[in-house]
């Protein structure tokens, strides 16, 4: 009986610990480089939430196959990003918390209006829900978007963002 009590104890304990966060704890912090093709660094900046809540904000409103129904996602463009150093890079290698990557190109950017989402439904992301940050594109605005190629682009649980010059 005793054993019993103490692992209650300990489990009840534990739940009060887990509890005493008023908000669901996010990987805050977001880094991100600016590069040449042979790797050689120009910037570096790392960002938190709000630092990228500060910046210009866009909000892209569509469907994905992660999602059920439209969803509203909003954070910085990915060119607002790309242009906080002055630099002008080509692409984007986007790396998530368990090291997939994929490479965005700078044309996405400007002709498909690429953004860094920060927010779903207005909402922070808990990393179990595709957060922190997460790659979107505007899928219901063109149905070429719903090809794979476009889809691998959309990393979710973003930690890095290298941004490559030629």
């Amino acid at each position: 009986m005793f054993v019993r009590l103490a692992v209650a104890l300990m489990l009840w304990v534990a739940l009060l610990a887990g509890g005493a966060r008023s908000t669901p704890a996010v990987a805050e912090e977001l880094a991100l480089r600016w590069l040449t093709r042979d790797g050689r660094v120009l910037a570096e900046r790392t960002l938190t939430l709000s630092d990228l809540d500060g910046l210009e904000q866009s909000r892209i409103e569509t469907a994905t196959p992660w999602t059920e129904g439209p969803q509203v996602f909003t954070g910085p463009s990915f060119a607002v990003l790309a242009g906080l150093t002055g630099e002008r890079p080509a692409e984007a290698e986007v790396v998530a918390l368990n090291d997939y990557s994929a490479t965005v190109p700078a044309g996405d950017w400007f002709s498909r209006g690429v953004i860094l989402s920060t927010r779903l439904n207005g909402e922070t992301m808990r990393v179990r829900d595709k957060g922190p940050y997460w790659v979107m594109y505007p899928i219901d605005r063109d149905s070429q978007l719903e090809r794979q190629d476009y889809q691998s682009r959309m990393v979710w649980q973003v930690k890095s963002i290298d941004f490559i010059s030629e």
